[in-house]
């Protein structure tokens, strides 16, 4: 018996109502080449607790991923009123897609050493193993997901500090060094923010 074929036409059809179903199904998912344009960041929307708002602009750009739009929430819990005050703490939010991207904090801390603190940062983000050291404060540490510095605060009885921590929860496409060299810049400014409104009077040794 001779075996029947399969009218073309039909199997044409088959493929195409399979591409069909692929491409509804990749633009319902926002994939390429259907996804969205980038939203914009803009400078007055950036947190002010993370500094100079064009410059966190710029690196907030380069970490983070592409979404539609960008949110933020920024929170002064604890203001540090006077020299007896030994209370300061704030939170800025980034979130974009229904998804938190970055959080940065900045709060008053006092450890005896720099590595205990160092042990603390980091134990949530990275492995003690993917962070390097950077120049700021008196101890500063950075990977592809977290930047962090101790910053010096009080210079007057107990020598206590700014934890300034900033951690990217989703990252974008840029390249390893480039987004560790973002969060460094974020963790500066947000540095030099907070020790200026913590009315610290120890040298924050952090480079504007």
């Amino acid at each position: 018996m001779a075996m029947r074929k399969r009218p073309l036409l039909s199997l044409a059809g088959g493929v195409v109502g399979v591409v069909g179903l692929g491409f509804g199904l990749a633009y319902a998912c926002g994939a390429p080449p259907f996804d969205g344009e980038r939203g914009e960041i803009k400078d007055a929307a950036v947190c002010k607790t993370l500094g100079g708002s064009a410059g966190a602009a710029d690196a907030l750009r380069k970490v983070l991923p592409g979404e539609s739009s960008y949110s933020f929430d920024d929170q002064v819990m604890h203001r540090r009123i006077d020299d007896t005050d030994r209370t300061y703490e704030t939170s800025c939010f980034v979130n974009g897609g229904g998804k938190m991207l970055l959080v940065a904090t900045a709060e008053m801390v006092g450890y005896d050493k720099a590595e205990e603190w160092v042990g603390d940062v980091v134990a949530n983000a990275s492995a003690p193993s993917e962070v390097t050291s950077f120049q700021a404060g008196d101890k500063a540490v950075a990977s592809e997901r977290i930047a962090a510095i101790y910053v010096p605060c009080r210079d007057e009885g107990p020598r206590e500090h700014l934890s300034v921590v900033v951690e990217l929860k989703r990252r974008g496409d840029a390249a390893d060094a480039e987004v560790r060299d973002g969060l460094s810049s974020l963790a500066r400014g947000a540095a030099l923010f907070a020790h200026r409104q913590a009315k610290c009077d120890a040298p924050a040794k952090v480079a504007g």
